[in-house]
């Protein structure tokens, strides 16, 4: 697995700047919501995709989004969601104080998250599928967020391949 945290970091980074100083103060903000997560896209096919190595067998469109893991540092504190029923509104509070290290859990990212998506945005933490706890088996398959200055993200160029 190669580590592209620093791809990642970047990509953020570029994302946030874009948003704070250019969108986010615009008259209608649904607009530019919609907008953004269109740009959103495009700069993160362009600053972190483009930037990963694909060996499988897919060509053009058929090539599958990359495998992206993210890894918790030592004693990384974990926000797993809660199940709710159809209509209901999710909440991120199903363990309090729940702690993870890089052993514990296996977590794909999915996206950055922000509790309050204007007028600022810090993307301050990686929204995570969680595909492996062992110690939580009942928490798999669910959404986790993590601090994004308490993980690393991996390429799993193997996942790629399959």
């Amino acid at each position: 697995m190669r580590d592209i945290t620093d791809l990642m970091n970047a990509y953020r980074e570029c994302s946030r700047n874009l948003w704070n100083v250019y969108f986010s103060r615009r008259e209608n903000i649904g607009g530019s919501l919609d907008a953004f997560e269109q740009i959103r896209e495009l700069l993160f096919e362009s600053l972190v995709v483009s930037e990963l190595s694909y060996e499988g067998e897919a060509e053009g469109e058929d090539i599958p989004p990359p495998a992206l893991k993210v890894v918790p540092r030592a004693s990384s504190l974990i926000l797993i969601r809660r199940l709710t029923g159809p209509n209901e509104a999710g909440y991120w509070d199903q363990e309090k104080d729940l702690a993870v290290g890089p052993d514990d859990i296996t977590l794909a990212f999915i996206d950055y998250f922000d509790f309050y998506q204007v007028p600022i945005k810090e993307f301050h933490y990686y929204l995570c599928k969680v595909l492996s706890f062992p110690s939580h088996a009942d928490y798999e398959g669910r959404e986790a967020l993590l601090e994004a200055t308490d993980a690393k993200v991996f390429h799993d160029e193997s996942a790629d391949q399959k």
